[in-house]
């Protein structure tokens, strides 16, 4: 579970601006080159007002990428449920939304691996992140009685390829035509092997 990295209830609007301000310059200038002045002056708040809220730059690093987190949670978690849609609909763009956000949020930046998997601050926020979204997309799949025995299977599959392959690609449409036909594609499959006898 997520938690407001800057405090309960603090949703002010200094809270707002440092958080908008470090993301920026953590992808403009990466993890190293980022100081807590440069935070403080792009938030347009006193560097005291700043340490009030996050002690460090490890810490301020960590609530960014909590904070992406959360964005990508809601967004994915969001789609699933569109109860008034199909299950592939629900599911083609949950991952297409996903992954238009991650080239939002971070595939644009040249310091884009220190958001990944492999950052030393927040690795297992993102490892932990995609484990819920995996098993949130596996309990959709399940609803469809041709998905349903490898619901878990099918949802590491699209979640991780349809990363793999955005990872590749620059422009939004192209993430766009590339994604959707990986998913209609796995899904379709998926069904057609349920129909062949064991």
């Amino acid at each position: 579970m997520l938690v407001n990295p800057m405090g309960p209830g603090d949703d002010s609007a200094i809270r707002r601006r440092v958080m908008r301000a470090a993301e920026e310059l953590f992808k403009k200038l990466g993890f190293r080159a980022v100081t807590m002045e440069a935070v403080a002056r792009d938030a347009a708040v006193a560097k005291a007002t700043l340490y009030g809220h996050v002690r460090n730059k490890d810490e301020l690093f960590r609530a960014v990428c909590e904070r992406m987190a959360l964005r990508m949670t809601r967004s994915f978690v969001g789609e699933l449920r569109a109860e008034h849609r199909t299950v592939d609909a629900r599911v083609r763009t949950a991952i297409l939304g996903k992954q238009q956000l991650m080239l939002a949020l971070v595939r644009g930046s040249p310091h884009s691996s220190e958001f990944g998997h492999h950052a030393y601050l927040a690795g297992d926020l993102f490892a932990e992140t995609d484990r819920g979204l995996i098993d949130a997309l596996a309990a959709v799949l399940a609803e469809d009685p041709r998905l349903a025995g490898d619901a878990h299977a099918l949802a590491r599959s699209l979640f991780f390829g349809s990363g793999g392959i955005a990872a590749e690609l620059t422009s939004a449409a192209e993430l766009e035509r590339a994604v959707v036909g990986f998913v209609a594609i796995q899904l379709a499959g998926a069904r057609a092997l349920s129909d062949v006898p064991a």
